[in-house]
């Protein structure tokens, strides 16, 4: 039985199946994306993780992080990959500081991850990678930075 709830003008989607209902949120639309300075994502906010931050998501967090954003973003998260340097600006963000320009939730960091960044080299994942699988990224990268950012 799939049932289907759309929320705030279908931005998220989200279904039940084999997997918990929050699992299979939709990151808002690319049409939504924006430039401008720090900024906050309200719809995005109020989506939950619900993959809980356990030694097993967050390992395989890592491995996906190595394997898809380390290049960029570094191996600490310091936004000093192998091809940080060939990025014109705006530069990897350094996921290790207290910076979130996107905005500092778990929803806001899935949604980001999900569709990338306009006018930024920061490509969108949500077509992939599993909701889960960003979610398990999400609660990696929650361990980069020393000071935990609001959930």
């Amino acid at each position: 039985m799939r049932v289907h709830l759309t929320l705030l003008a279908g931005v998220f989607a989200f279904a039940t199946s084999n997997v918990m209902l929050s699992a299979q949120a939709k990151p808002a639309a690319p049409a939504d994306q924006h430039e401008a300075g720090e900024h906050h994502h309200p719809e995005a906010a109020a989506v939950k993780n619900p993959v809980k931050s356990t030694p097993e998501s967050i390992a395989a967090g890592k491995k996906l992080y190595d394997m898809q954003c380390a290049t960029c973003h570094g191996a600490t998260g310091k936004g000093d990959g192998k091809m940080a340097a060939s990025i014109p600006d705006p530069k990897p963000s350094d996921l290790t500081d207290a910076t979130w320009k996107h905005g500092s939730t778990d929803g806001e960091i899935f949604t980001l991850i999900g569709n990338g960044a306009k006018g930024t080299a920061m490509r969108g994942y949500a077509s992939r990678m599993k909701p889960e699988d960003i979610w398990n990224m999400v609660n990696y990268i929650r361990t980069l930075s020393p000071k935990s950012a609001t959930r």
